[in-house]
């Protein structure tokens, strides 16, 4: 009878047995049964925290049992276990693993011993290698340039979970240790202040990149995991300016010389018997050839990894200070292409990817509602029927602050304004920006929509008059004569009075009727305190032009000329400047990935609210 449902584990620890029932194979990685077993099983037992274990399996129908320590070897688990519901698992602490040796199911008679000199099947000495940043890291990435470090990708890699495990001491680089093959680790036993100078020097033998030091190489040197030789031999080869040929690229041995004729450069490396931890078996230093520091190592994703820490504390470097930092501190000179993709990779290790963001935008809403209650995060999608995936549309977003600073503080007059986004997905930035007491910008509320007209502001008033209102006093709404945005505010807002921004009428009454003299009357008349003024202004453009005047004549008078405004809203503004202000204040932030955008928005609108003495 063979499984297809769930699995009931067993975990064998300490004497006691744990069960974590329903275990589903499809899809269970390594790192889901390490966090049940920590969570689920060693989370009821006292002591347990930052506990390094190592885990086994029983082999069904046998006496022996099976490391289980990546990705593969939990798939192998659950094909051992097809036909019964329950595998038991034990777990050890890692300094008191069970010394012996795993006994594989297939014994591969062919093995190529040409290179892994010095390594032979004995009982293993299990030692703590310390805490490594590589720990549960997936080093089958396309996008290894990320890690702390990279991969080739020259060679085919298998997919697995790196952890820091035990290590087998090879009797070739440590000899003055082999009295220690024939100990025998037990729980009861004295073995931590046996195994502490054993734990010295394999500590002392691990490779630690340092980005201020030259990269040196020797015989016996450890590495966490074949991505990270790799990643050291691209950093040394580039280091040093030369070709270099890879005859192996594997995930059991990486075997590079020089690629110039004739020269004796070579380095060969390989597993220790944790399959695992990486060794230079051999290396011959010299080279009989001459370097000229050009070097094809240099890609574009080496150079992203390098600019990321750069470019985290200098964000706007142009391409001219990338391209003498490469130069100054590698020898190289990339291309423009090269530097261009570089920076662009960095900056989307920096910021996020601008697809996943949308992603991540339901789980920050959630946070921001949880730790800024009162505050509203709206998300729309588009969503023609269930078959189909949602897609994001629109957000809107203000905060309690804000809504207690504009009712509170402000004046009943707020602009509006839209700013097209620069990144690769387009969409347009809807903003609401009212005026404090001290005549300085006051942002309200702002969306992200997929365009501007109608049917998107009509959305944003409507969570606009949701949060803020109802509004008991007379309102005036600034806008710049957008399409669709009067006639979306004049529905939700139907007592609202509108004003136009006078620097946008002026742009479209000079593409008709251009002059200096036209234009000057038209500030005039805009600008102008008592209604003779405005008549004079007026009265002499109708002499000039009279289409011109005609023109003029035909936009409402309480909508762009001064002496005609509501005397109750105290604010005599003809030109929408302060929500453009706003637009500038957003800067860059505008070529971001959304949930930079907004998260950066946010930042922003604290800062200014804890200028303004509003929030502290």
């Amino acid at each position: 009878m063979v499984n297809i449902g769930a699995y009931d584990i067993v975990v064998h620890y300490k004497g006691r047995k744990l069960r974590i029932p329903n275990v589903d194979p499809d899809g269970y990685l390594y790192i889901n049964l390490l966090y049940d077993v920590a969570d689920k099983a060693l989370s009821e037992m006292p002591g347990n925290a930052n506990m390094i274990i190592h885990m086994r399996h029983e082999i069904p129908g046998t006496c022996e049992m099976r490391d289980v320590n990546d990705d593969k070897a939990v798939v192998e688990m659950f094909k051992m276990h097809q036909s019964g519901i329950v595998i038991n698992l034990h777990v050890y602490e890692m300094e008191i693993i069970p010394t012996k040796p795993d006994r594989p199911l297939n014994h591969n008679n062919d093995q190529n011993n040409q290179e892994n000199l010095g390594i032979v099947p004995y009982e293993r000495v299990v030692v703590d290698l310390g805490n490594s940043d590589d720990e549960f890291e997936d080093s089958s990435s396309e996008e290894s340039w990320k890690h702390v470090l990279d991969n080739d990708n020259e060679g085919d890699i298998d997919d697995d979970r790196v952890s820091v495990e035990s290590s087998d001491l090879s009797d070739t680089n440590f000899s003055d240790f082999e009295e220690n093959e024939d100990c025998e680790v037990v729980p009861d036993s004295e073995s931590d202040q046996e195994l502490d100078p054993m734990r010295e020097v394999m500590r002392s033998k691990m490779w630690v990149y340092n980005p201020r030091e030259e990269i040196e190489f020797e015989k016996g040197q450890l590495f966490t995991n074949v991505d990270s030789f790799r990643a050291a031999l691209k950093d040394y080869v580039i280091q040093k300016g030369f070709p270099v040929v890879r005859l192996k690229n594997e995930k059991t041995r990486v075997t590079a010389i020089c690629g110039i004729d004739g020269c004796k450069w070579r380095i060969h490396a390989s597993p220790v018997a944790d399959s695992i931890t990486f060794m230079i078996k051999s290396y011959q230093p010299e080279h009989t050839c001459v370097m000229d520091k050009s070097n094809v190592e240099a890609t574009s994703d080496w150079i992203a990894k390098k600019l990321v820490p750069l470019m985290r504390d200098h964000p706007n470097i142009s391409s001219q200070g990338i391209e003498a930092e490469m130069i100054t501190k590698y020898g190289i000179k990339p291309s423009y292409m090269q530097l261009f993709r570089a920076k662009k990779k960095a900056e989307q290790e920096i910021q996020g990817n601008f697809s996943d963001s949308y992603g991540k935008l339901p789980k920050y809403a959630a946070l921001l509602r949880q730790y800024n209650p009162q505050s509203i995060c709206k998300i729309h999608y588009d969503r023609p029927n269930l078959f189909v995936e949602p897609r994001f549309l629109r957000i809107f977003v203000s905060f309690r602050a804000q809504k207690t600073g504009f009712l509170e503080g402000c004046r009943p007059f707020i602009g509006f304004d839209g700013c097209h986004l620069k990144g690769p997905f387009g969409g347009v930035l809807l903003t609401a920006v009212a005026l404090d007491g001290n005549d300085s910008i006051f942002p309200i509320a702002f969306a992200v929509a997929e365009c501007e007209n109608k049917e998107t502001w009509s959305w944003f008033f409507h969570f606009f008059e949701e949060f803020f209102g109802p509004f008991n006093s007379h309102l005036t709404f600034m806008s710049d004569r957008q399409k669709g945005l009067n006639l979306a505010y004049e529905e939700i807002f139907p007592n609202a009075s509108g004003r136009y921004c006078c620097r946008h009428i002026c742009s479209n009454f000079k593409q008709q009727f251009p002059g200096m003299l036209l234009n000057s009357f038209l500030w005039k008349a805009a600008k102008s305190y008592d209604q003779i003024s405005h008549n004079e202004a007026m009265s002499t453009i109708k002499d000039i032009n009279i289409q011109a005047y005609k023109y003029l004549d035909k936009i409402s008078k309480k909508a762009w000329c001064r002496y005609a405004f509501a005397k109750e809203i105290k604010c005599d503004h003809v030109t929408n400047n302060f929500t453009e202000s706003f637009n500038s204040w957003v800067g860059d932030l505008r070529g971001k990935p959304i949930l930079t955008l907004v998260e950066g928005l946010r930042r922003n609108s604290k800062k200014l609210l804890k200028h303004q003495g509003i929030v502290h």
